[in-house]
């Protein structure tokens, strides 16, 4: 069975660098898809969202190129950005560390560390992809040289377990339910998944559901927000609203909103 029911998105990337953001998803390897980007905007913070996943971001800076491990965002956070440079990025899989990097995700909770200080391939990834000319190039450079190096989620490490069933919830899944179908205790499981992932398998849960809910906006696959609310298991409107600002940084409305603008302008 594909647990990989949520792809992870960053609506911000997108959304400040529309002229120019590309995308090409792939599914496999671990990695969801490559994307490559230059902010429009003036100023540099952009809004990043919690997602439970791994973002490998190279600046392609003609003079000073510069890669980071960024990890996930346990409430909204940001990211600094050059206006006017080139940015090639790699998101994994929910739950997926490339075997690469040597690091677990909780290492890299809330924050982003420059690619050489985690890995060995990181100064030899960033020369080839700054000579490369097109997002084409760019994409063929990094699997040629991390190719068959991704830790899927198929062992039976209990944090695995636990991500899996989880994504098949889309979020919607109890810890007692988690207890009955892993085998294992609350304790265990509360205390194996902090280790690895550097937050609490509730903590996921919620992350993943408000993913979910942005998957359904971003794809205009909902009609009412009310409808919405009650299919990705939010007790009542209310709960929703609240827990898509504090990780959106605004309701879902006002996001609609802005996606409608995106939309018609694109």
């Amino acid at each position: 069975m594909n647990t990989q029911l949520i792809s992870p998105i960053q609506p911000y990337f997108i959304l400040d660098a529309q002229n120019s953001y590309q995308k090409k998803e792939i599914n496999r390897d671990g990695i969801t898809h490559f994307y490559c980007f230059t902010l429009d905007k003036e100023g540099d913070a952009v809004s990043v969202v919690p997602d439970a996943s791994i973002d490998i971001i190279f600046k392609l800076h003609k003079d000073k190129p510069e890669a980071w491990a960024c990890g996930s965002w346990r409430k909204l956070g940001k990211m600094v950005f050059e206006h006017g440079c080139s940015y090639f990025g790699i998101r994994y899989q929910i739950g997926i560390v490339p075997s690469f990097l040597s690091i677990k995700p909780g290492d890299i909770i809330d924050q982003s560390i420059p690619l050489q200080d985690v890995s060995v391939l990181g100064a030899s990834l960033v020369d080839r992809l700054s000579d490369c000319q097109s997002f084409e190039q760019q994409i063929s450079a990094f699997q040629q040289t991390c190719s068959q190096k991704t830790d899927l989620l198929e062992s039976s490490k209990l944090y695995h377990v636990l991500i899996k069933l989880m994504l098949k919830h889309h979020g919607n899944i109890s810890i007692t339910e988690l207890c009955h179908q892993s085998g294992y205790s609350a304790r265990t499981i509360g205390n194996s998944f902090n280790d690895y992932y550097g937050f609490s398998p509730k903590a996921c849960n919620l992350i993943l559901r408000y993913q979910h809910v942005l998957d359904r906006l971003m794809q205009n696959d909902c009609k009412r927000l009310t409808d919405l609310a009650i299919d990705t298991g939010y007790s009542d409107q209310a709960h929703f609203f609240r827990q898509f600002k504090q990780y959106n940084g605004q309701g879902p409305r006002e996001f609609q909103h802005m996606l409608n603008k995106y939309i018609h302008r694109a």
